[in-house]
């Protein structure tokens, strides 16, 4: 493999990895934020905000 190519995938490796970070940070840092995961049917693990006082 070149070295443009190397560069290339760790630049990608970098914002792809960055955005993940940044995602759950974001909702770490949030106390109305809660990671969810559902088991079965299609999965996987999203975010659930629940409503603050007003």
């Amino acid at each position: 493999m070149d070295r443009p190519t190397k560069a290339t995938l760790w630049i990608a490796f970098v914002v792809i990895a960055s955005y993940f970070a940044w995602f759950f940070l974001d909702c770490a840092l949030d106390s109305s934020c809660h990671l969810v995961c559902v088991a079965g049917g299609r999965g996987g693990c999203h975010t659930e905000r629940t409503a603050g006082p007003k």
